[in-house]
């Protein structure tokens, strides 16, 4: 099954392309982020879990939203686009088609935080990309499976626009958000195949962009441009300012996972399983094949270029132009899928899989990738082994 009930448009065309399954039989990733020692889980089967990060082998539970499972009035069902923290409070896009900004100290909305939309509204579109923040003017943006951009206060929960924008279909792309001469701007993708900027003061459209393929992944802002993977195999890079297509880059398969970088190269995960390292003007510097699809958005640690494909297998790749050896070490964390992006703290890498488990990986330079600390919620004692 792809993505248990979100995905019907494109079933068939994933199985088709890569021949696998998307996601796993749940409605959700294990996607994740960490902040001042906690790290934060939306799990795929729809609790929040706060974990204590430490030095013992199994992280300490802080929380759990919701707290039982007979709160059917907080059912997220699952999370896929990764939680972020601003402006004092964790959000967390549910596939039940709810925002949600929660406490990170306690976990709760009944005090400090909020649901949306409010009540219980029935037939809800799923909430598939993550949550963005922009800090200008205190919002947070949440996409939705119903073509709709909806905006926020992130303190209060209260409508920022009168109304949301509107996307010619689902949005499943987490925006980038930045400043162009002091304006604040969102630029994200759609299923409609297009790439929009907006203005987040107003929700007004400045530019859409048409592109061959479904966007679905993050866009990249770096160094004026904005960088984004289409269905269509092609990464563009478009002029943040007026959309003028500066250069694009073919791969052998989807660009699914959004693109990062060091300030000074580009580095696009596709779905044919490379690693591709291009420079300002889009020239391919070099590429490493990590051996199976990769969905999962890569990080950058001290060390080098942390990458994850669906295999379960975790890399780290020298990131420099002129390396002699690309590969500089290699994990296999278990069997399961990694589709959820990856997300650093200094030369931590945490991952979250399919099989339910979040890994912490030590990426210090010079010594082998280890696996510091796994939390499976599966298991009786926590423990993944």
């Amino acid at each position: 099954m792809l993505f248990a009930g979100l995905v019907a448009l494109l079933a068939l065309t994933l199985s088709a392309c890569t021949g696998q399954n998307i996601g796993g039989v749940s409605s959700g990733w294990n996607a994740l982020t960490a902040s001042n020692g906690v790290v934060y889980v939306g799990t795929k089967d729809g609790w929040v879990q706060a974990l204590q990060d430490g030095d013992s082998d199994v992280p300490v539970g802080l929380w759990r939203f919701p707290p039982s499972a007979s709160d059917s009035g907080q059912e997220l069902k699952g999370v896929f686009g990764s939680p972020i923290v601003a402006d004092g409070l964790l959000f967390i896009a549910a596939d039940s088609g709810f925002l949600y900004a929660l406490d990170p100290e306690e976990g709760r909305t009944d005090n400090r935080g909020w649901r949306r939309p409010r009540g219980q509204p029935q037939g809800l579109a799923p909430l598939v990309a993550g949550p963005a923040y922009d800090s200008i003017n205190g919002v947070v943006l949440s996409p939705s499976d119903d073509g709709k951009l909806y905006s926020y206060f992130a303190e209060t929960g209260d409508d920022f626009w009168d109304a949301p924008f509107q996307a010619g279909d689902k949005i499943w792309s987490t925006p980038a958000v930045g400043t162009l001469d002091g304006i604040a701007m969102a630029w994200f993708g759609s299923h409609d195949h297009q790439v929009y900027a907006i203005n987040v003061s107003s929700g007004e459209e400045i530019w859409s962009y048409r592109t061959g393929g479904v966007v679905a992944g993050r866009p990249l802002l770096f160094d004026g441009m904005i960088i984004v993977g289409s269905f269509d195999k092609k990464l563009y890079a478009l002029d943040a300012r007026d959309r003028s297509l500066q250069w694009e880059f073919e791969g052998d398969n989807w660009f699914w996972a959004g693109a990062v970088t060091n300030g000074s190269m580009i580095f696009a995960p596709n779905m044919d399983g490379n690693v591709y390292a291009l420079d300002r003007d889009g020239i391919l510097q070099w590429q490493y094949d990590s051996g199976a699809p990769i969905v999962s958005r890569p990080v950058l640690v001290p060390a080098g270029l942390a990458v994850a494909n669906r295999n379960g297998e975790l890399f780290l790749l020298d990131a420099s132009r002129g390396s002699s050896q690309r590969e500089l070490r290699k994990l296999t964390l278990g069997s399961a899928e990694i589709t959820a992006p990856l997300h650093a703290v200094g030369d931590s890498i945490f991952v979250g899989s399919q099989d339910g488990s979040v890994r912490r990986v030590d990426a210090t330079a010079r010594r082998p990738l280890e696996e510091w600390w796994c939390w499976n919620p599966e298991n009786d004692n926590n423990r993944c082994n």
